[in-house]
């Protein structure tokens, strides 16, 4: 007897997202002989009988006709709604002859197989018959309590050896105490409805249709004499639309794909695309299974969200390797800015403090407080060298970090400190100081920069006399600052009475004098916001957008760097394939992939080989 198939399943909704490895390895693999099957089905019919326990009695009667010239139809497929088929309740005839043989099919899942003997040979005709019982097929109908309803979808063939068109009937018998007009369709109307001897019936009638896809028809009727119905959630609803919808899964599926390519790549930098590979043709391979491929989502977003916690963490870690000698001393001098490196605060908060730094010793002038605006102070607008000797005429200092800083200020005058490419220059600070506190003991150095920070606000609160207060914060500030919750304190006097405000601008102009506190006042938003802190926070703000440390370019965007792998799969396929081009010729065989499917209770693709 010949297994070759006359007719192949027609594919299985998940399977189509399988296309592109198919494809894949349909290259590597050499095709199989073709076969010559050709046929028609002039006529089926789908008969369902609505038990009371629930279940359906589906009959068949297909007519084949192979055409002249092809292989003989010598096995037809035919598609189940469900796993829960028993074949031994199954039985098949041609041409109104027992056919022995019934078996789960091959390639139709879940379905069987049927041999035909004899075989449908070229020019003749064979009338396929099958009768079999599927359980719990009948649903509590979710849009009325009192109704049950039934959805099935004829078997169907496929249509790459299928000629010409078919006439097909599906015909739903239903107890006989039912009251025509209380049975409801659902989508497709029906084109009959027969009161019989002893049951209703109702029909769909296509006169000229191809049998090569699902024909799903529903129907809702009175359950008064049904014994029992299958009950379901809105979860299991969801559950059967999302398992059984091959549109559904395909577009969740390229979502996902998405998704993780995005997450992936966050991940690693935009490195190790070899195993990024690798790991789409697993998920697409997994999510045939549709729980592999709903579970999918709720490992992606813990995963993602605990990524970027991780790869935020990172972010705060972006000085270079230090080499720190236990017992090596404390680094002192450095400037509040270069211990905001130490301490690795936000480069935004670090920046703050470069440009606050800088207007507090007349090296810039603010033009704007917001946005934050500065221009290069009379005298400095020149070379280096320059301004060292400008400094040191006008008894002030101009540090080596500062440099870079005050370079890219001269280049753009009277433009917001957010619009200037300060990039490069906190690289350099940062660089710097780490450069200068190699050698030392780095975890000395910075609780030592801290003790400092921590005495300057003890000091800070103890002065109650507003003018020393005031004087005592000018010129401390930047150490202030450098406290995690300065932003805190500094909202405490405000709502206690006191104002500070840098004598060298910031908002309310320079220097006004100190609020007085009214007794009952309250505190409003906009006198936080005109506050030094509030204003100090909203500039930091705006300046951390351009401060990462992946854009600064400090440290590599993504957790880990898999651009070793991609080398390493790279030099492995470029050793196959030199081994490959070297080599004899050798014999191959044949791949395919070949399945059908079905959505929610439904008959599924099947046939006739």
């Amino acid at each position: 007897m010949n297994h070759a198939h006359a007719i192949r399943p027609h594919g299985l909704p998940v399977c189509r997202a399988l296309v592109l490895t198919a494809a894949v390895l349909a290259a590597l693999c050499s095709s199989a002989p073709a076969q010559n099957y050709s046929f028609q089905v002039p006529e089926m019919e789908l008969h369902v009988t609505v038990n009371p326990d629930a279940s359906i009695t589906m009959e068949y009667k297909i007519t084949f006709l192979c055409n002249e010239g092809a292989d003989p139809v010598d096995i037809v497929d035919v598609g189940v709604p469900t796993y829960d088929y028993d074949i031994e309740n199954m039985s098949a005839r041609l041409n109104g002859e027992e056919l022995p043989t019934i078996r789960s099919s091959e390639y139709v899942h879940p379905g069987v197989e049927v041999p035909l003997s004899p075989a449908v040979g070229p020019g003749k005709t064979g009338v396929f018959e099958m009768k079999f019982t599927m359980p719990d097929m009948v649903y509590q109908d979710t849009t009325r309590a009192d109704y049950a309803s039934l959805r099935i979808t004829p078997t169907w063939f496929d249509g790459d050896f299928m000629t010409g068109t078919t006439k097909l009937g599906i015909i739903v018998y239903l107890p006989d105490s039912l009251q025509l007009d209380d049975v409801l369709h659902q989508g497709e109307n029906f084109t009959q409805k027969f009161d019989l001897d002893d049951k209703k019936a109702v029909a769909w009638v296509y006169e000229d249709t191809r049998v090569d896809g699902p024909h799903m028809v529903a129907v809702s009727f009175p359950k008064t004499e049904m014994e029992r119905v299958v009950h379901m959630t809105r979860l299991g609803l969801l559950w059967k639309w999302w398992s059984g919808s091959a549109v559904a899964r395909v577009s969740a599926g390229i979502i996902f794909l998405i998704a993780f390519g995005i997450f992936y790549y966050r991940l690693t930098g935009g490195t190790g695309s070899c195993l990024f590979i690798i790991l789409l043709i697993v998920l697409i391979v997994l999510w045939v299974d549709p729980y592999l491929e709903a579970a999918f989502p709720l490992v992606l977003i813990p995963g993602w969200y605990l990524s970027e916690k991780v790869m935020a963490r990172k972010k705060r870690d972006y000085l270079p390797a230090i080499e720190s000698v236990p017992g090596g001393g404390i680094k002192r001098g450095l400037a509040v800015p270069e211990a905001a490196v130490l301490l690795e605060q936000p480069l935004g908060r670090v920046l703050t403090m470069v440009i606050f730094g800088m207007l507090k010793k007349n090296l810039l002038s603010m033009v704007d407080p917001d946005p934050l605006t500065v221009e290069i102070a009379e005298g400095y607008d020149t070379n280096r060298s320059q301004r060292r000797k400008v400094a040191k005429e006008q008894g002030t200092v101009i540090r080596g970090y500062e440099q870079p800083f005050l370079d890219e200020i001269a280049k753009s005058p009277r433009k917001p400190v957010a619009q200037l490419d300060l990039r490069k220059a906190m690289k350099e600070l940062v660089n710097t100081t780490a450069k200068r506190v190699n050698g030392f003991d780095f975890e000395q150095t910075k609780e030592y920069y801290l003790s400092i920070v921590n005495k300057a606000w003890q000091q800070a609160k103890e002065i109650g006399e507003i003018e020393q207060r005031t004087e005592f914060v000018d010129d401390n500030l930047l150490w202030l600052m450098l406290a995690d919750n300065y932003h805190d304190e500094f909202h405490t006097w405000h709502r206690s009475g006191y104002d500070y405000h840098p004598t060298w601008g910031g908002p309310g102009g320079t220097a006004p004098a100190p609020r007085v506190a009214v007794p009952g006042g309250r505190t409003t938003i906009s006198d936080v916001a005109a506050s030094f802190a509030g204003w100090s926070e909203n500039v930091t703000g705006k300046l951390a957008g351009g401060m990462d440390p992946v854009n600064v370019g400090i440290m590599r965007g993504g957790g880990i760097n898999l651009s070793g792998m991609d080398k390493v799969s790279m030099d492995v396929l470029d050793a196959l394939a030199s081994s490959s081009s070297s080599g004899g010729h050798g014999g191959g065989g044949g791949c395919a992939c070949a399945c059908a499917g079905c959505a929610c209770a439904c008959a599924c693709a099947g046939g006739g080989r």
